[in-house]
Parts: structure tokens; sequence; C-alpha cells
């Protein structure tokens, strides 16, 4: 039996990433602020409040019974646009949530995820859920916090990549970009009026175009790249765009 956690499971790639991943040989534990049609074992958890969402996941994970499991995965999906604006236009309470969603939460879930699973000798991977917004050639106009959280988590990733390399039973830890597809981000994003956004006419023009996939089809690909942990190269970034 493995054990999969993943972060905001009620709605979006998380949800699809539950069904999807679901199977008579897998335990499947959720978080979210809701838990909207998702099956698993749920744990109510707002990323927003990072100590909180640490305490939340330790708890969660020293429930499971890790010791019994053949993998274990914790899929970092969580995360939050943010305001899109001009830096200068940024409310300061936005900021913090952004930031604490998208960075802060993924470190807590990281540092949860090694205490629990650090003297199991399993294949043991943490998949933290990027974007090609973490890349310095696409960084975009209105777009700051977004971007400087996902090149944030990218980073991290790195450094406890390395950190592992040198681990008695080391985890691997992957960033993995699901590329543009149909979520409430995506109809955020179309949303913004082109003097906020310039670019904004590009993701218009995609949808136009059926050129943003559901969710559920990124889900799969994910589950494909999944299915042999041996394969995954530590501190590498993954694309299934």
């Amino acid at each position: 039996m493995r054990t999969i956690f993943i972060t905001g499971v009620s709605r979006g790639l998380g949800r699809a990433l539950a069904q999807t991943l679901s199977d008579e040989n897998t335990r499947i534990v959720g978080f979210g602020r809701g838990q909207g049609d998702f099956q698993g074992i749920f744990h109510s958890c707002d990323f927003t409040k990072p100590q909180l969402a640490d305490s939340i996941i330790d708890t969660a994970l020293a429930e499971e019974d890790l010791q019994s499991s053949d993998s274990i995965i914790f899929i970092a999906n969580a995360g939050r646009l943010g305001q899109l604006n001009t830096a200068q236009n940024l409310d300061a309470f936005d900021i913090e949530q952004t930031i604490a969603t998208n960075l802060s939460g993924s470190a807590v879930a990281a540092s949860a995820f090694l205490r629990h699973t650090q003297d199991l000798d399993v294949p043991k991977v943490f998949v933290q859920i990027s974007s090609g917004a973490a890349l310095p050639e696409k960084a975009k106009a209105s777009w700051s916090l977004y971007c400087a959280s996902k090149a944030g988590q990218e980073q991290l990733v790195r450094t406890i990549a390395a950190e592992q390399a040198t681990a008695k039973y080391p985890a691997t830890f992957i960033n993995l970009n699901p590329g543009v597809m149909e979520t409430s981000m995506q109809e955020q994003i179309r949303n913004v009026p082109p003097e906020v956004f310039p670019d904004v006419a590009r993701f218009i023009k995609l949808k136009e175009d059926g050129l943003v996939p559901g969710p559920e089809a990124v889900a799969q690909k994910i589950k494909d790249l999944l299915s042999d942990a041996t394969t995954l190269k530590n501190g590498e970034t993954y694309s299934v765009a």
C-alpha cells in the first residue's frame, strides 16, 4: 500500500490528482480549506497560516502508519495566484497571504514530510507543483508575487535535494511544471484588464484556440511520471506541459 499526501484537494489540479491517483493500493490524505468532493482522509488546512498548517500536517503524518507503506509521496499543490498588479499597487495583506501560501506553505510541508519519513527505507518523493512563472525568462509584468514565490519554491526544492544527497535514507525532491490548464487561476488571469496585465490577450487566445487542457488531463500525465519513483532525479524540474 502506498501513501500519497496532496494539498489543495478541493478543486483544480489537486482535486484531479486525488481522483486520478486513487486506486485499491493507494491511501490518499488530503489537505485544503474546503473538502469539496474529496473522498480520502481529509484535514482542514489554511496555508495562509503557516504555523497552523505545520501543526496540522505534522499531526496528519503522525496519524498515518507510514512504516507499513510501500512508498510515500507528498504533492505540494496548494497555491495562490495573488493580486495581479504593478508592484506599487500591491496590497500588503495580499503580499503576506500569497508568499505564505506558496512559499512558507511548501517549506512547512517539506519539513514535516522529512521529519516523519527520514528513518524509513522506502521510496519517498516530495513533488512541488511549480510553474513556468518560476523561470527568469518567464517573468511577467504584474505577476511579481506569483513569479517570486514560485521561483522560491523551486530553489527550496533544489536545496533540500542537495541535503538529501547525504541522508541515510534519502527522499527525492522534484519540481513539476504542469503547464497552462483550465482552473480558477486561469479564469482570474483572463479577467485582468490589459492596462494591468499587458500579456492577457495571449491567455485569452490560448483558451479560444482550445489549447488550455483540463486538470484531469494534466493529472494523468503526472500519474504517468510518478509511476516509477526510482526513475526521478533528485532536484530536477520536470514538465508535463
